[in-house]
């Protein structure tokens, strides 16, 4: 028997597991996007839920901006994502994981490969499946690309969405697609 450790670092929050294997027993790559999206979609909504909407909306004694340095507040949950993310390519090449959309209020996070827009309006239709292809990424490394739908779960998400300047689309309501967790898992050549 071997064992594995896995560590994951994403929104700020680590989590390790141990698992025994014996032979040359694998995790399927699909297995290993959709447990990587568990953890990041969990950490997402406890610091929406409990963080953002508590402070912001149900006490009000922060706010969340995107400017949340500058005004002392909270990072939006859109962008405390991205900082886990940002933290994750410093400690690893294995995978990454993305929060984009076909309506980004930043364009930055729209669609970067036709793999990512066929996904997002593949989980936009279809906000109850995932959807997984292989392709080689911008770097020519070949990845599987898994997207999971997000779907605007608290009030504070689409109030702030809806009252954005900048944002393409300003009706969302509770339980809309309002875009999609992209993860990508680097595959051996």
């Amino acid at each position: 028997m071997r064992r594995v450790l896995i560590t994951i670092l994403t929104l700020g929050v680590a989590a390790s597991a141990t698992a025994q294997t014996s032979g040359d027993a694998e995790v399927p790559v699909r297995q290993v996007a959709d447990m990587l999206y568990e953890l990041a979609f969990a950490n997402r909504k406890t610091y929406t839920r409990d963080v953002v909407q508590r402070l912001t909306l149900e006490e009000s004694v922060l706010t969340a901006s995107e400017h949340y340095k500058a005004e002392k507040g909270l990072p939006l949950p859109a962008q405390m994502f991205r900082l886990g993310a940002d933290e994750l390519l410093n400690n690893t090449d294995a995978f990454w994981l993305s929060l984009r959309s076909l309506e980004p209020i930043n364009f930055a996070s729209g669609p970067l490969t036709p793999a990512e827009e066929e996904g997002l309006q593949f989980v936009k239709d279809n906000p109850e499946e995932r959807f997984y292809t292989e392709e080689r990424d911008l770097s020519g490394r070949r990845a599987l690309v898994a997207v999971y739908a997000d779907v605007a779960s608290v009030q504070a998400c689409v109030s702030c969405h809806n009252g954005h300047p900048k944002s393409p689309k300003t009706d969302f309501k509770l339980g809309d697609v309002m875009g999609g967790v992209v993860i990508r898992v680097f595959l051996g050549e």
